[in-house]
C-alpha cells in the first residue's frame, strides 16, 4: 500500500519496490496470483525502471492465475479498463517476452567500433551509435527491449517457457482487448517450444471468425514488427540506435504473412506491403518456404491493389523480373513468380505497353526452360497480350517482328502464344499478322491449328449494329502471299510434295486460299460466315462483279518484280500451284468460281491446261471429279468449233471405256455440263440481234454439226440410265438436268430407244424405289424438275407433274423441298406458261 501511495517520498517507494521484489517470489504461488492484480496497479504513474521490475514479478505468476469461466467485468482479476497506459505498458513488455529466445545471452562487451555512417542508415551486423559498438539484439527486439526482459535475474528457458505460456492464458482470458492481442498470439505461434506455439495457435484459430484483418491497428502492428524499424531515406535516423527494433525471424515471418493473405488492407498499405515483398524476396534469411509465401502475398496485392499507383507496380515488377532472372533453384517458385507477372500485368497493363523487351524475355525463357516453367509462361503471356493491344508506330512493327520470330519455334507452348498474340495486338485487317495466323492454321498440333482457325474464320456478330469484322483487302492480301511464297520457295521453308515444290505446308496452303477466297468475298461486299462450299456459292454473283471491276481496272498491287501484277491472276496461279501438288475440293470449288464468273477472260490462261483439267477428271473423289468437270465445260466452251466438237467427240469415246468407271463419270458430267453451256451460250447468241454476235454464233459450229453433236452426247449420256453401277446412273442424271435446264433435249419425245418419254419414266421410277440412294432419288427429282425449265413445250410435263405427286411420301418429302428451293430461282420465267398449260389440261 505504502508502494502505491503518492504521498511517500522517493526513498520510501525505493525501499519499499526493493521490499517486494525480495519478498513477492519467496510467498507461495496461491498468494502471488491473489497479489498479481495489486502489482498491476501500482505500475500506474511509476518510473519506467520501477514498471519492468514489477512486471518481471507479475509475468511468472500469470502461469498459475485461474481465471473465471465468466468472463464479464466485474468477474475479472485485473480490471484494466479504466487503465490504457497501463495496459499499453504491459502489452509492449508481453510482447518482448514473447520475442525472446530461449537461452538468449546479452553479450555486454563492447564490439568493435563501426566506421560513422550516414544518418538513418543501418547495418546487419552490430550498429553503431556514436562510434561505440552494441550488442547485436534477437530478431524483433531492440537493445533496450531485451535489458527490460531479462532484469536483474534472467529466465532460464524452462522458466521463460512459462511465462510464455502465461501471457497466452492471460490473452485467453481476455483480460485485454481482442483487438490489442492478436499480433501476441501470432508471435507466439511462431514459438520454438510446442507447448507455447500449440497453445497460441489453438487460440488464435478460435478466434478467426471474430478477427478483422483490415483493422488498421492490427495490420500497423503487424508491420512494425515484421519489418522493425526501417529508416526511411526522406527521413532523418529519428529512433535511438538502442531503441532500434530488428525485424522479426523467418520463423515469425512465416506465421505473419499467411495472415497478411486475409487482408485487403496490407495488400493497399504502402509502402509497407513493397518493403515486406523485397524483405521476402531478396532478404538475407530468407528460404523457399518465404519466398513462396511472399510471391502469394504480391498475388495478393496485383489482385486487390489500386491500379492507379504506379511506384507500386514499378516496385514489383522490377522485383519479379530480378528474381525470374537470378533465381534457379525451385522451378516451382519461378512458375508462381511469372504467374504474378502476369496478374501484375492485367491489373496495371500500362507498365507494360512499352516494355517489348520483356515479352522477348519471356519468349525466349520459354524456349530454354522445362515443362512446368514453360507452361507458367505461357499463362503468363497469355495474360499479358492485353497490355498490347493499342501498340503503334515503332512498337507495332517490333510486335510483329518479334511474333514472326517465335511462330514457328518447336516448342508447341512458344507457337500457342505467338499466335496469340498475333490474334490480339493486331487489327482485324493487319496483313502481315494474318499471314502468321494463317501458317499457324496449318500447324502439325491441333491446339495450335484450331485456334488460330477459330480467329481467322469470320463468325455472325450477335448484334447488327457491331457490324462484319473487318478483313484485309483482296489485293493487299495476295501481293503480300504471293510476296512471302517467292521468299519461302527459295528458302528451306518450302515443302516438297512427290515432284512438286510449294512454298507451305499443305494444311497452312489450304487454309491461305480459303482466307483469301474469304477475302475476296468481303472485298467483293458479301459476308463470308464459313468456308462450306453450300454457303459460298451464294457470294458468287457479288463476287462475280467484283472480279471484272479487278480485270477491267487493271490493278497493280504491290508485288515483286517479275510475278503476276493482277490479284486475280495471282489467286488463280496460287490455286493451281496447290491443286497440283495436294488437291483439296475447297480449293477445287474456288478456282472454278473465279474461273466461272468471268469466263470470256480467265478461261483462255486453262488453254494448254486441258490435260491437267482431265487429270483431276480422273481422281479418286466423286466431288472433285464433278468441279474438274464443271471447270472442263468452263474453259472448253470459250473454245472454237472445230475445239468444241473434238472435246465432245473425245468424251463420247471415253465414256464408252468401261475399264475406268471413275473415268467414265468425270466424262459423262464433263459432257452434260460442256453441252448444258454450249447450248445456252447458244440460245443467247440466237436472242441477240448483232453482228458480232451473228459472227461468233457461226463459229462455235454449224447448226446441223451442233445439233448432232448435242443429240449424240444426249444419247450417251441417257443409255447410262440404266447402268448397273449407280455411280454413272447419279452422272448420267445428273448431266441430263444440266442439259435440259438450258435447252430441250436433242432426243425423240417418245419411241423407242433413249426418248424424253423414257427418261421422264425412269427417274419418276426411281423416286419411290426402296433400293435407290437418297442422293439418286434427289437427283431424279431434281432433273425432272429441270426439264420444263429448259424446254417450254416439254410434251410430257402432265405425266412428270403427275408422277411426283403420286410419288410423295411424307418421310420423302424433304428430297422435294430441298430440290424445289435450290431451283425455284431457275424456273421463275418458266412458271407462268407451264402453269397455264397445266391448268387447260
Amino acid at each position: 500500500m505504502k508502494f502505491q501511495d503518492s504521498v511517500f517520498c522517493i526513498r520510501d517507494v525505493n525501499f519499499t519496490i526493493i521490499y517486494i521484489k525480495m519478498g513477492y517470489p519467496r510467498l507461495e504461488v496461491g498468494k502471488q496470483c491473489e497479489l498479481a492484480p495489486t502489482l498491476l496497479t501500482a505500475m500506474e504513474g511509476k518510473p519506467q525502471p520501477q514498471q519492468d521490475s514489477l512486471m518481471h514479478l507479475l509475468i511468472p505468476s500469470l502461469f498459475h492465475m485461474k481465471y473465471p469461466a465468466d468472463a464479464s467485468k466485474n468477474a475479472l482479476p485485473f480490471n484494466l479498463s479504466e487503465r490504457p497506459k497501463t495496459v499499453q505498458i504491459l502489452l509492449e513488455f508481453m510482447l518482448d517476452v514473447l520475442l525472446m529466445p530461449y537461452g538468449f545471452v546479452l553479450n555486454e562487451s563492447p564490439s568493435r567500433p563501426l566506421p560513422p555512417s550516414s544518418q538513418g542508415s543501418s547495418a546487419e551486423g552490430p550498429a553503431a551509435a556514436g562510434g561505440q559498438g552494441l550488442p547485436q539484439p534477437p530478431p524483433g527486439m531492440s537493445v533496450y527491449a531485451v535489458k527490460r526482459v531479462i532484469g536483474e535475474v534472467q529466465w532460464n528457458a524452462e522458466q521463460l517457457e512459462l511465462c510464455k505460456l502465461g501471457i497466452v492464458k492471460f490473452i485467453e482470458a481476455k483480460q485485454v482487448p481482442e483487438v490489442e492481442t492478436v499480433v501476441h498470439l501470432v508471435v507466439a505461434s511462431s514459438d520454438t517450444r510446442h507447448s507455447v506455439a500449440t497453445a497460441a495457435d489453438l487460440e488464435l484459430k478460435s478466434k478467426q471468425s471474430i478477427i478483422d484483418w483490415n483493422n488498421p491497428l492490427i495490420i500497423n502492428k503487424i508491420f512494425k514488427i515484421y519489418l522493425g524499424d526501417v529508416p526511411l531515406k526522406t527521413k532523418g535516423g529519428g529512433v535511438k540506435q538502442e531503441l532500434k527494433h530488428e525485424p522479426v525471424s523467418t520463423r515469425v515471418k512465416l506465421k505473419i504473412l499467411p495472415h497478411l493473405l486475409r487482408s485487403r488492407l496490407a495488400a493497399e498499405c504502402f509502402p509497407a506491403n513493397i518493403q515486406v515483398v523485397y524483405d521476402g524476396l531478396f532478404g538475407a534469411n530468407t528460404n523457399n518456404k518465404l519466398l513462396s509465401l511472399t510471391l502469394q502475398f504480391v498475388h495478393h496485392i496485383c489482385m486487390v491493389c489500386p491500379d492507379t499507383n504506379k511506384p507500386l507496380g514499378l516496385m514489383l515488377l522490377n522485383g519479379l523480373t530480378k528474381l525470374i532472372n537470378e533465381y534457379k533453384e525451385d522451378p516451382k517458385l519461378l512458375c508462381v513468380a511469372y504467374s504474378a507477372v502476369g496478374k501484375l500485368s492485367s491489373r496495371m497493363p500500362q507498365l507494360f505497353t512499352k516494355d517489348i523487351a520483356l515479352v522477348q524475355q519471356f519468349f525466349e525463357s520459354m524456349c530454354k526452360e522445362g515443362p512446368d516453367v514453360r507452361l507458367a509462361i505461357q499463362e503468363a503471356l497469355s495474360m499479358m497480350v492485353g497490355a498490347y493491344v493499342n501498340l503503334q508506330g515503332a512498337l507495332l512493327n517490333l510486335m510483329e517482328a518479334l511474333v514472326a520470330a517465335y511462330i514457328a519455334k518447336p516448342e508447341v507452348q512458344v507457337r500457342q502464344v505467338a499466335m496469340k498474340f498475333a490474334s490480339t495486338v493486331f487489327a482485324p485487317d493487319h496483313v502481315p499478322s494474318r499471314y502468321l495466323l494463317l501458317l499457324a492454321a496449318g500447324d502439325a498440333r491441333e491446339e495450335v491449328s484450331a485456334e488460330a482457325q477459330r480467329v481467322l474464320r469470320p463468325h455472325p456478330t450477335k448484334s447488327e449494329k457491331e457490324g462484319p469484322k473487318p478483313m484485309p483487302s483482296f489485293p493487299d492480301m495476295v501481293a503480300y502471299i504471293q510476296e512471302k511464297a517467292a521468299q519461302r520457295i527459295k528458302t528451306p521453308a518450302k515443302y516438297v510434295v512427290g515432284t512438286s515444290t510449294i512454298p507451305f505446308n499443305p494444311s497452312a496452303f489450304a487454309e491461305i486460299m480459303l482466307y483469301l477466297r474469304m477475302c475476296l468475298a468481303h472485298s467483293a461486299g458479301a459476308t463470308p460466315l464459313s468456308s462450306r462450299m453450300s454457303d459460298m456459292q451464294d457470294d458468287a454473283p457479288t463476287i462475280g462483279r467484283y472480279v471484272q471491276s479487278l480485270l477491267s481496272s487493271e490493278h497493280q498491287p504491290l508485288a515483286s518484280k517479275g510475278s503476276e501484277a493482277n490479284p486475280i491472276h495471282v489467286y488463280m496461279d496460287l490455286l493451281q500451284q496447290l491443286l497440283s501438288a495436294v488437291g483439296g475440293i475447297p480449293v477445287m470449288y474456288c478456282l472454278l468460281e473465279v474461273v466461272s464468273v468471268c469466263p470470256e477472260k480467265l478461261a483462255p490462261r486453262f488453254s494448254d491446261r486441258i490435260d491437267w483439267i482431265k487429270s483431276l477428271m480422273n481422281t479418286n473423289k466423286e466431288e472433285m471429279r464433278e468441279l474438274a468437270a464443271q471447270l472442263y465445260a468452263v474453259v472448253v466452251s470459250t473454245m472454237t468449233g472445230n475445239e468444241l466438237q473434238t472435246a465432245v467427240q473425245t468424251l463420247v469415246k471415253i465414256t464408252r471405256d468401261n475399264h475406268s468407271p471413275e473415268t467414265q463419270h468425270g466424262a459423262l458430267l464433263a459432257l452434260g455440263y460442256m453441252v448444258g453451256r454450249y447450248m445456252s451460250r447458244k440460245k443467247v447468241l440466237i436472242c441477240s440481234d448483232s453482228a458480232k454476235n451473228k459472227e461468233q454464233q457461226g463459229s462455235i459450229t454449224s447448226k446441223g454439226e451442233g445439233d448432232e453433236l448435242v443429240a449424240l452426247a444426249t444419247k450417251t449420256i441417257g443409255s447410262f440410265l440404266d447402268s448397273s453401277s449407280a455411280l454413272l446412273t447419279v452422272a448420267a442424271c445428273t448431266a441430263l438436268g444440266e442439259i435440259g435446264r438450258n435447252a430441250p433435249l436433242l432426243i425423240p419425245a417418245d419411241g423407242s430407244g433413249c426418248t424424253k418419254l423414257s427418261v421422264v419414266e425412269n427417274l419418276l421410277a426411281r423416286i419411290p424405289s426402296g433400293k435407290e440412294s437418297a442422293k439418286m432419288k434427289e437427283r431424279s427429282i431434281t432433273t425432272l424438275g429441270y426439264l420444263p425449265v429448259g424446254d417450254a413445250d416439254f410434251p410430257h410435263q402432265k405425266k412428270l407433274l403427275q408422277g411426283l405427286m403420286d410419288s410423295v411420301e411424307v418421310r420423302q418429302i424433304f428430297c422435294y423441298i430441298s430440290a424445289y428451293s435450290l431451283y425455284m430461282v431457275d424456273y421463275i420465267h418458266f412458271t407462268t406458261t407451264f402453269v397455264a398449260k397445266l391448268l387447260s389440261l
